[in-house]
């Protein structure tokens, strides 16, 4: 009899934790494909992309873009791997920064960058490639935890 009333208590006690984070995951992977999706359609109001014309807006689209996948990943490091908010934000934004620092150096030290002198295409590459590895950890991420529950 005891043991039956151990199990009980367990079950009552630890479901509504599983429940409540097999409900968060889904909230979280529905707030990464919201910001998925804005980022498309954002892409998309300017045609002409990679032009001079269109480097405000696409840039503005990239960090936009980040800041929704840094406020997940913040969530997801929080809620599942016990980091304080503060320590998630440092390790998102280390990430960011070494992804991106890695792209810059790809775009910008090529012979024909240093001889023709890329200008801002070298950023908006950077921005881009930056923005698709966060959305692709981000994704690596939610898929990982879902697989889990």
């Amino acid at each position: 009899m005891k043991k039956f009333f151990v199990l009980i208590m367990l079950y009552v006690t630890l479901s509504p934790n599983v429940f409540a984070s097999e409900k968060n995951i889904e909230t979280l992977e529905k707030k990464f494909i919201d910001c998925c999706e804005t980022y498309k359609q954002q892409e998309q109001k300017c045609p002409e992309s990679w032009n001079m014309k269109c480097y405000n807006h696409l840039m503005s689209t990239y960090k936009n873009t980040q800041q929704c996948f840094r406020d997940i990943a913040v969530e997801l490091f929080e809620n599942f791997y016990g980091l304080s908010k503060h320590e998630a934000e440092k390790k998102f934004e280390d990430y960011n920064k070494f992804i991106y620092d890695q792209y810059f150096f790809i775009f910008a030290e090529t012979d024909f960058c240093r001889k023709n002198n890329c200008g801002i295409s070298i950023d908006l590459h950077s921005e881009y490639t930056t923005t698709d590895q966060l959305r692709y950890f981000v994704n690596k991420i939610i898929r990982s935890i879902s697989a889990r529950n």
